[in-house]
């Protein structure tokens, strides 16, 4: 495995952790303002980590091939 893929895969671990994070604050959010700031950066925090891990893990796939 490259250097490359481990840090994508290592921002992919980070922004999904966020994501999560974010996604599941939403239960103590009061407001309706910072309901829907915390669910849209969730949401797209949490859909950036997919799309680096799958980008990560076919990278490492066809160097390792």
């Amino acid at each position: 495995m490259t250097q490359n893929v481990l840090i994508m895969l290592a921002i992919a671990l980070i922004a999904g952790g966020a994501g999560m994070w974010l996604l599941l604050r939403l239960r103590s959010r009061a407001t309706q303002q910072s309901r829907y700031a915390h669910g849209m950066v969730g949401m797209m925090a949490l859909a950036l980590g997919i799309i680096l891990a799958i980008f990560g893990i076919a990278q490492w796939s066809w160097g390792s091939a």
